[in-house]
This record gives C-alpha cells, sequence and structure tokens, in this order.
C-alpha cells in the first residue's frame, strides 16, 4: 500500500469515528479526481463544484456506515456518479435546460480502468503539484510542520503533540486552520482556471 492509499485508509477511519478532520482530508485527497471525473461526464464546473460538496455531505450524514467499506475509492466514485446524476437531473427541473451527459446517465457502476487512467493522469499533473506547492507556500512554517506530520507522515494528533510539545487540542486547531487555508488556496485556483 502506498503514501496515499494509507492517507486514504486513514482518514476515511477518522471520518467513519465522526472526526471533521477526516472529512475535510477526504475531501482535500479526492478533489481533483472528483472534478476532473466529472467533468469528463458533464462540462459543468458549476454543476461539478456542486455535486463534490454534496457528496461529502451525504458522506459525512452516513459516516456510521463508512468503517464496512472495503474499496473506498470505487465507493466514493459510485455514490458521486449517483449524486451528480441527480444533481444535474435537479438543475434540468429548475432551469428548464435539457442536456445530456457524456456518458449514459443511467449507467450506475463506475470503470475501475477508467477510474485508474484519472488517477494516473492526476499523479503525472505538473500543474496540480505546482498549485499544491503554491498553497503549501501560503501556510505557516508550523501549519506546514503539523500538515506533513499528519498526512504525509500519517501521525496521530497525540504523535504530534508530544513531537511539537503542544497539546493536542492547539495541534487540531492548527490542522484545521491550514486544512482551511490549504482549501481555499486550490479552490480559488479552480474558480479561476474554469
Amino acid at each position: 500500500m502506498d503514501d496515499r492509499q494509507q492517507g486514504i485508509v486513514k482518514n476515511w477511519k477518522l471520518l467513519a469515528e465522526g472526526e471533521k478532520q477526516g472529512l475535510y482530508a477526504c475531501f482535500s485527497i479526492f478533489y481533483d479526481d472528483l472534478y476532473r471525473f466529472g467533468l469528463s461526464l458533464y462540462r459543468d464546473p458549476e454543476l461539478i463544484r456542486d455535486s463534490i460538496q454534496n457528496l461529502f455531505i451525504e458522506l459525512w450524514s452516513i459516516r456510521h456506515k463508512l468503517s464496512d467499506v472495503n474499496n473506498i475509492q470505487q465507493y466514493v466514485f459510485t455514490i458521486y456518479k449517483r449524486i451528480i446524476y441527480k444533481t444535474h437531473q435537479k438543475g434540468i427541473i429548475h432551469k428548464g435546460e435539457h442536456h445530456l451527459p457524456l456518458e449514459a446517465a443511467g449507467d450506475q457502476h463506475i470503470i475501475v480502468g477508467s477510474y485508474e487512467s484519472i488517477l494516473i493522469a492526476s499523479q503525472e499533473d505538473e500543474q496540480l503539484k505546482k498549485r499544491l506547492q503554491h498553497a503549501m507556500e501560503s501556510l505557516s512554517p508550523r501549519q506546514k510542520e503539523i500538515v506533513k506530520m499528519r498526512y504525509f507522515e500519517c501521525l496521530s494528533f497525540k504523535e504530534i503533540a508530544e513531537k511539537t510539545l503542544l497539546t493536542e487540542r492547539t495541534v487540531y486547531n492548527t490542522l484545521h486552520n491550514a486544512v482551511n487555508v490549504l482549501r481555499d488556496v486550490l479552490l480559488s485556483f479552480f474558480i479561476f482556471i474554469v
């Protein structure tokens, strides 16, 4: 299991336990892949952003069921595809528009090969790396240190507190603020691009 996969599993567990930090981390981990995948179905950036938000609202509301999930990526993308279709249908009803998806909307199954190609593309995407580096530069040195310990070294709040000589609450608050900064910076890139 690579570092990304370990990060997904660890943060998914936090989400399933009701920790909002796990929700924020999963949002950050999956956002780019979900955005690209959504655009491959519907060329409507606003629909895609709304659907991603709706996905994480739903994941939070069913968090007590998430500990039983074995294939996290497949699960997330299956729910996401259903949500994006429903969100699109609501938009049609409200706007009176009739846009067809780029693939058959009735198909509720994700093609694993397609998802794997999206993952590979996202790992090779130089723009994504630049955006992430830029976002990390907007953090304070303490925030960077805690983000790296939490998401790259996969340390618990207690372990980070011991290493940094901070309280667990301070670690949590610092990380929460850092994730908010990263999310805002990364989302501003998407808003600017689309």
